[in-house]
C-alpha cells in the first residue's frame, strides 16, 4: 500500500496522465498497491467526483490543478481550494501537485490544504527550468517549500524530462544534470523521474494496414540515469500518452497500442469507416501476436481477447486508448516487481 507521508520505493510507479474517462478508468482497474498516478486536472469542476468513482481509500493520487485557461491568481486560487475540499469529501487521499512558482493566492490555499490534510506536497519540475543558469530553481524550491511550513521529508520532487527530445543517452544526460541540481538532494522524501517517448501522431510513425514496433526509449532513460543519481529514485512516465494536450479534429482510424518490456506494438487498421469488424481484426491481431501475454495476465489482455473472439463488444476509441492504458499501467508495475526496472 502507497500511504501518503512515507518515502516511495523504488517498485512504485507514477503515470501522469490527463483526467480522462479513459486514463481514470485504467487506473480504476488495477489493484496494484504500488501505484501513484499523478493526475493533471484542467477542468476541476465535477472532477473529484470523476476521480473518487475509481480510487479511494488510503491509497495516495497526486493530484495537479493546471490553469489552462490563465485564469488571474484571484479567480484560480479559490477553484484550487474548492477542488481538493470536495476530494477530501469525497474520502480521496489526495496529495496536491504544483510548481515552484506558483502565484502567491494559490500558494496560499495549497499551504491551506497541506495543513489541513497532513500529507505533504509534490513539486514537479521541468528539467529545463532546473538547468537553466539564467534561472535559479533551487532557491524557488526552497522558498516554495519554506512557504508552505514544510520540511524536505515531506515533500515529493517530480523531475519532469518529458518535453526533451533527442537520442536515449542525450536525454538522460540531461536528466541526470537536473536531477543533480535540487538541493540537497537526499532529503527530499521521494525523488520521481518522468520521460515520455509514445508519438504524439501515430500516424507519423504507423502506416495504416501495419504493426509497428516503437521502442520504449522512456524506460530506457530512465535505467540509463539511475545508477548515477547516488539515492533511491522512482519511474514516472506519459504510459501511452503525451506531455501536450491538443485532440485530433477527427475520430482516429482504428488502433491499438499494447505494451511490450521493451516496445510498444501499435496495429492501425486501414480507414475511419466501418471501425467495429476492424477493431475486432486489431484484437485478434494481437492474440495472434508472440508478444501477447496471455488473458489471463491482465484486465486489458482479458479485454482483448473477448473482442477477439466476440464475446465483448468491438468497443471504439475511448475503449482501446483505455485497454492501452491499462496494459501500460500493469506491464511496468510486474516489470519494476519482478526485474526491477520498468
Amino acid at each position: 500500500m502507497v500511504s501518503p507521508n512515507v518515502a516511495l520505493t523504488t517498485d512504485a510507479y507514477v503515470p501522469i496522465l490527463k483526467s480522462k474517462r479513459a486514463e481514470l478508468d485504467a487506473i480504476g482497474g488495477c489493484t496494484n498497491d504500488r501505484l501513484v498516478p499523478l493526475l493533471e486536472v484542467i477542468d476541476p469542476v465535477g472532477a473529484a467526483a470523476a476521480i473518487s468513482r475509481v480510487w479511494q481509500g488510503p491509497n495516495q493520487i497526486w493530484v495537479q490543478a493546471l490553469n489552462a485557461e490563465g485564469q488571474d491568481d484571484s479567480d484560480f486560487a479559490p477553484v484550487v481550494d474548492d477542488l481538493f475540499a470536495a476530494l477530501r469529501h469525497e474520502a480521496v487521499t489526495s496529495v496536491p501537485v504544483i510548481t515552484a512558482t506558483e502565484e502567491p493566492l494559490t500558494l496560499g490555499v495549497v499551504a491551506s490544504v497541506v495543513r489541513t490534510d497532513s500529507r505533504g506536497v509534490v513539486i514537479r519540475l521541468d528539467v529545463e527550468d532546473l538547468i537553466d543558469e539564467a534561472i535559479n530553481m533551487a532557491t524557488e524550491v526552497e522558498s516554495t517549500v519554506a512557504s508552505l511550513g514544510l520540511a524536505r521529508s515531506e515533500v515529493d520532487i517530480v523531475v519532469d524530462a518529458g518535453l526533451l527530445s533527442g537520442s536515449v543517452a542525450i536525454q538522460a544526460a540531461v536528466a541526470g544534470q537536473a536531477v543533480h541540481a535540487l538541493p540537497a538532494l537526499n532529503d527530499w522524501r521521494s525523488v520521481v523521474v518522468a520521460f515520455s517517448a509514445f508519438p504524439s501522431a501515430i500516424g507519423d510513425v504507423a502506416p495504416r494496414e501495419s504493426v509497428t514496433a516503437i521502442a520504449r526509449a522512456d524506460a530506457s532513460a530512465f535505467m540509463t540515469v539511475r545508477p548515477g543519481i547516488g539515492r533511491p529514485v522512482v519511474f514516472a512516465d506519459y504510459a501511452i500518452g503525451v506531455p501536450t494536450y491538443g485532440g485530433a479534429p477527427f475520430t482516429p482510424i482504428p488502433n491499438m497500442r499494447y505494451t511490450s518490456g521493451t516496445d510498444w506494438f501499435v496495429h492501425r487498421a486501414k480507414e475511419r469507416k466501418a471501425p467495429s469488424p476492424q477493431y475486432r481484426a486489431l484484437a485478434s491481431g494481437i492474440v495472434s501476436a508472440p508478444y501477447y501475454s496471455g488473458a489471463s495476465f491482465s484486465i486489458a489482455d482479458q479485454q482483448i481477447s473477448d473482442i477477439a473472439d466476440g464475446s465483448a463488444g468491438p468497443g471504439n476509441a475511448t475503449t482501446h486508448l483505455r485497454i492501452g492504458m491499462s496494459r501500460h499501467i500493469h506491464v511496468v508495475l510486474e516489470r519494476l516487481a519482478t526485474l526491477g526496472e520498468p
